[in-house]
């Protein structure tokens, strides 16, 4: 095939796959074909279906990809910085349109639009990293604060927490943590930071609502399992 047939089969390949999507969203595509038209856009002139399959087959599955850093991205497979940059950038996207979404309503009243943002946001990270969701009165968020951490642990600070909510404006806290590991059951240590937490805010009179603990496919909530209740109980009893 000469080059100018192979670049109007490659065009006409695109538009269709391009006018599949806008019919029927991404249940008209297969997941391959998915990031096909992805890395379409930040990879213009090349047949990007090989790449494709080679990214899923490399990462298991759209989540895995979409929760990859820009190192392991970038120059792997073939791929530069524009096509590593638009993967990211989708999933922070993604991240962002769910933080909007959790805001301005009562959380109680939308317990799963909290819990997708807290998955997406955490859950696929390769370290445990630790969210504070500050909200007021009404359950609306007023802010969020990430604390990063290692493979295994995030350094937290009861008394910082404390005095966040009182710079905000804060009447309730939720707080959430990913455990890369995949196993969603907390640990001594999660049990031990959530009384401590417990403790710091009863002094200012701010409620813990709950503590999420998250993955990419699941979230645990430890008021819901009736765990929070029970680190409720003083110290001393």
């Amino acid at each position: 095939m000469n080059e100018p047939a192979k670049k109007k089969h490659t065009d006409g390949h695109r538009l269709r796959l391009r006018e599949r999507f806008l019919r029927a969203g991404l249940d008209g595509l297969q997941d391959y074909e998915a990031i096909e038209l992805l890395l379409m856009f930040g990879i213009p002139r090349r047949d990007v279906k090989p790449l494709a399959k080679e990214l899923l087959e490399a990462y298991g599955s759209l989540e895995k990809l979409l929760d990859a850093t820009p190192a392991d991205l970038l120059d792997k497979h073939g791929m530069g910085a524009s096509s590593a940059t638009l993967i990211v950038l989708i999933r922070e996207l993604c991240a962002k349109y769910l933080e909007q979404k959790v805001r301005n309503v009562d959380v109680c009243d939308s317990p799963a639009a909290t819990e997708r943002f807290l998955r997406m946001k955490l859950g696929g990270g390769r370290k445990e990293t630790f969210m504070v969701i500050f909200l007021n009165s009404q359950n609306h968020v007023l802010e969020f604060q990430i604390f990063p951490g290692t493979v295994d642990r995030a350094a937290i600070y009861p008394r910082e927490i404390a005095e966040k909510c009182l710079r905000v404006g804060a009447s309730v806290v939720i707080i959430a943590h990913n455990h890369p590991s995949g196993v969603c059951v907390p640990s001594d240590s999660d049990l031990l930071t959530t009384r401590r937490i417990l403790a710091a805010l009863k002094t200012i009179n701010v409620t813990l609502l709950d503590h999420l603990i998250v993955t990419p496919s699941v979230c645990l909530s430890l008021r819901g399992n009736g765990t929070l209740k029970k680190l409720e109980i003083p110290f001393s009893e």
